[in-house]
């Protein structure tokens, strides 16, 4: 009976026995094996031991510190290592490679938010210069819905403006004026009069794309208003033409023609040539609305001889088939025939497709409208059937 007791004393958890052959484990990691005695612990070793466990535990939380910090300081350096190298590349215009280091960049930009709206905007500059708008629509608005982009007055502006500009590209004109109404918004309360007067500009084309001429009348009033605040005079003379034609669109002539002379004088006095003949040939087809032949005439013909020096084909040919159309609206059919081969002949010579279809299409309905004169004394066949049929129902009657 003794013997089996002690047996079942020996196999019982927490025995001398099973206490003797014991090792002390703290937190999963072992300690320095250790064989403790059946007796209890007296209060020096008990402490000796709660020490130990201190040192294991600090030393294994500084050890992870370390690793943590050092881990992080390769990720910031490389982060901005990244953004470095993508801003270099966007000036040096290399846009597929800048767009995957900002890519790069922005796997890490969690270690360092701050930079989160500034990699947003450069890419979606570079995806826009690739000839990728939609992409580049997503990167403005991540710039735009990002913390940082929120709080930078910087960025933020030029990311909503950057987006409903190439929303207008796209002629997606209800998204765009949402995009360049908000973006002249965050424009005034940043104090970016240049970007407000850049957006205006562009809201003034959706408006005018959209024929809503009561409100671009309003949106040119105010970009006149700033650009002669800003004293940019470029900016000022060509809202002045686009002003012209809107006012001529609402049938107010008077108004349409002072905003054309006006943005004339200033291109002539900045020495924009090329900007003051595209406002001549407004003219010229302002004169050509208006029914007045002669001074379009000569509008027209004053652009196609500066065209003609400075050996610009595309113009010429697109001046051509205007002065054609004058030549046709004054009954003048033989000079407006060889003005449209002209036409034609320097749309091919520039490979203008859509052009040369549009001469294409009005040498034809020239040619039927020559002969019809050419044959309005005669007799033709068709008149002959009618006459029959005409004279076969009066005698069935």
């Amino acid at each position: 009976m003794e013997s089996g007791r002690r047996k079942l004393n020996r196999n019982c958890p927490g025995s001398k026995e099973q206490l003797t052959r014991s090792r002390c484990f703290v937190c999963c990691l072992p300690l320095v094996p250790c064989t403790l005695r059946a007796e209890a612990l007296d209060e020096g070793e008990a402490l000796l031991l709660l020490w130990m466990v201190v040192l294991v535990l600090w030393a294994a939380y500084w050890l992870y510190t370390w690793w943590h910090r050092a881990r992080l300081r390769r990720q910031v350096q490389r982060l901005s290592q990244s953004w470095e190298a993508g801003r270099n590349l966007v000036q040096q215009q290399k846009w597929p490679e800048a767009v995957a280091a900002l890519d790069r960049a922005l796997t890490l930009v969690k270690r360092e938010p701050t930079l989160e709206a500034d990699l947003h905007f450069y890419k979606g500059y570079a995806l826009e210069q690739m000839q990728q708008p939609e992409q580049a629509i997503i990167a403005y608005a991540a710039c735009r819905a990002s913390d940082a982009g929120r709080l930078a007055s910087k960025y933020r502006p030029l990311a909503t403006f950057r987006q409903g500009y190439l929303l207008a590209q796209l002629e997606r004109w209800e998204e765009a004026e949402r995009a360049l109404k908000e973006s002249i918004k965050e424009a005034r309360r940043s104090h970016l009069p240049g970007l407000h007067l850049s957006t205006l500009r562009i809201l003034l084309g959706v408006y005018q794309a959209t024929h809503r001429y009561a409100q671009a009348v309003e949106c040119a009033e105010e970009a006149l208003r700033l650009a002669h605040s800003l004293r940019d005079e470029p900016t000022e003379a060509f809202i002045l033409d686009i002003a012209g034609d809107i006012h001529l669109a609402l049938g107010q002539t008077e108004d349409a023609l002072r905003n054309y002379e006006q943005s004339l004088d200033l291109f002539r006095k900045l020495g924009h040539a090329r900007a003051g003949l595209v406002v001549k040939q407004d003219i010229g087809k302002f004169y050509q609305i208006s029914g007045d032949w002669d001074k379009a005439s000569d509008w027209l013909h004053t652009c196609l001889l500066e065209e003609e020096r400075a050996q610009n084909l595309a113009s010429q040919a697109r001046i051509c088939y205007d002065i054609a159309c004058l030549h046709i609206s004054k009954g003048e059919l033989d000079e407006a025939a060889g003005l449209l081969q002209r036409s034609m002949a320097l749309f091919r010579q520039v490979r203008d497709k859509a052009g040369a279809d549009q001469v294409g299409r009005t040498l034809m309905g020239l040619a039927v409208l020559m002969h019809r004169r050419a044959t309005a004394d005669q007799m033709t066949f068709r008149d002959i059937e009618r006459g029959l049929a005409k004279l076969k129902k009066e005698e069935e009657k």
